[in-house]
């Protein structure tokens, strides 16, 4: 978690005056990653560029509202939408049958698996990516 505090305060994202409610996150229905749990429970929306993307996390008090208004459950099972990157494309959690996840990016056109983009074996993993210039479509 170390290197995903560092690249949150160099980023300047917005520390939670008061903490996210439990209930949001057990509403999900995901088991979230430990990383973008912490995100959630400690930071709020952001909407700015990393490197030389730009990138709009979701609040977590909005996560389920905007999964269920852009029909994640009915057309995109398997996937928590968590933000977008301001061009089109949404920014995912991809949870697998075996367990693993992976965070990606794909148009909200497409629902099929071969037009997801993955841009992080994690949260952090992402970040880390964005951080040393890497494109979304690299």
């Amino acid at each position: 978690m170390e290197k995903l505090e560092y690249l949150l305060n160099k980023y300047e994202f917005e520390r939670r005056s008061k903490p996210l409610e439990q209930n949001i996150l057990n509403a999900l229905p995901f088991q979230l990653p430990e990383d973008y749990k912490y995100y959630l429970e400690n930071y709020g929306p952001f909407g700015e560029f990393i490197g030389e993307n730009f990138v709009r996390l979701w609040p977590g008090e909005e996560l389920a509202e905007a999964n269920d208004g852009y029909e994640f459950p009915e057309y995109r099972p398997g996937i928590l939408g968590i933000g977008t990157n301001g061009g089109g494309e949404f920014i995912g959690i991809q949870f697998r049958k075996d367990g693993t996840h992976r965070i990606i990016l794909s148009d909200f056109l497409n629902d099929e698996e071969k037009y997801f983009i993955e841009i992080g074996t994690s949260f952090s993993d992402m970040l880390i990516r964005l951080d040393n210039g890497k494109d979304w479509f690299e």
